[in-house]
């Protein structure tokens, strides 16, 4: 952690405390192991009291009212593509600032940081008066609050092209301008969240890890997928020497010891040494057979596989898994070259322990990309 995380950690913590009340919580940089839920607490959006640090183009005001809304994001169990698109609406509704507006006396006599003039509209997501009263939806917290209410109940909306998502709630008559803001919201949302880009940032299955933990960050896709590992796919899905490769491996350089991770939620099907001379030390291309691995069930009879780790695994079957949990560390066992991580996934798999056969294998590459979680170090 930088000194400049450890100063904004703080400036959060503090301010939120404060403003709150006293009431614990509202964490919203999560840096390190700082997991702690956010608490739904109200702040004031008066610009004095701003007291989280500008973040580049952002001022305090703004950055303020852009963690309140990843705070109650996070609070709500929101999936953190959520996130990106509340603060995008924001940024093109008002500009991250809570605005007051000219025919709306009423609004005038609330802390603002601006005024508008926009039909009735107020607020960071400019809500007009069915959105709630006129303090109501000059509370940011509030006004977040009933952004996610509506964007969650849109059918899809996690795969949706960000600016149709924001659309399906905010009805605009401009509705391709929310797109041009994209990147923008994902880098401050990244910052927020205490992790260097958006490669980092959870999402899809609100139940999964989000942000970075003690053992690293977990991006999760819009499904509810994540990368099992960060690494370059250096052999593909498809025939092999006369034989089926039914997975994908990783590898990259100084990999060996590397946390893999489940890649979704499911139940441990299945912790095994297929080949117990190799299974506590590294293989060789001379054997076959996955050395230790894991099988877990996912909903919808989809069973990955996790091959060569290092040692025994760190998980037993019959455990339930979330998505980026913990299930062993990259190693050499079994046939093996070197290390790296041979991942696989099955679909229609019948129940039982050893149905995840060749012939239900598919191509990881194709499987993760389509549920948000593209394999690679860049993605």
């Amino acid at each position: 952690m930088t000194r400049r995380s450890v100063a904004l950690t703080v400036a959060i913590l503090a301010a939120v405390a404060v403003l709150c009340g006293g009431m614990v919580g509202l964490p919203v940089m999560l840096f390190g192991q700082m997991q702690a839920e956010a608490a739904a607490c109200e702040l004031p959006s008066a610009p004095q009291a701003s007291p989280v640090p500008g973040m580049g183009e952002w001022n305090s005001a703004q950055t303020t009212h852009a963690t309140v809304i990843v705070s109650v994001g996070r609070q709500r169990r929101v999936a953190p593509r959520g996130y990106v698109i509340a603060l995008a609406v924001a940024m093109q509704e008002s500009t991250l600032r809570n605005l007051a507006n000219s025919t709306v006396p009423e609004s005038l006599d609330i802390p603002h940081d601006g005024v508008g003039s926009d039909h009735d509209s107020v607020g960071l997501f400019q809500q007009r008066p069915g959105w709630g009263s006129v303090r109501e939806r000059m509370t940011p917290s509030y006004a977040a609050g009933k952004f996610y209410e509506a964007l969650v109940d849109v059918d899809g909306w996690q795969r949706m092209r960000l600016t149709d998502a924001a659309q399906a709630v905010q009805r605009s008559g401009t509705p391709e301008a929310y797109q041009k803001w994209e990147d923008d919201a994902e880098a401050l949302a990244a910052q927020i969240l205490g992790l260097p880009n958006i490669d980092d940032i959870g999402g899809g299955d609100p139940t999964a890890p989000c942000g970075a933990d003690d053992l690293g960050p977990v991006p999760v896709g819009p499904g509810g997928w994540v990368q099992p590992i960060r690494a370059t796919i250096v052999s593909p899905f498809g025939p092999r020497g006369g034989r089926l490769h039914a997975g994908v491996d990783l590898s990259r350089q100084d990999v060996r010891g590397d946390p893999i991770r489940a890649a979704a939620s499911g139940v441990v099907e299945q912790v095994k040494c297929d080949w117990y001379t190799t299974c506590d030390r590294d293989g060789s291309t001379s054997r076959r057979g996955c050395g230790w691995y894991v099988d877990i069930r996912h909903p919808g009879d989809v069973v990955t596989r996790y091959c060569h780790m290092i040692r025994r695994p760190e998980v037993s079957i019959g455990q339930k898994v979330t998505a980026g949990t913990v299930i062993g560390f990259v190693g050499s066992s079994g046939g093996s070259s070197g290390p790296h991580l041979h991942f696989e996934v099955h679909v229609d798999v019948p129940e039982g322990p050893y149905h995840a056969i060749g012939a239900n294998a598919v191509d990881p590459v194709a499987w993760m990309r389509d549920r948000g979680a593209p394999l690679g170090p860049g993605t």
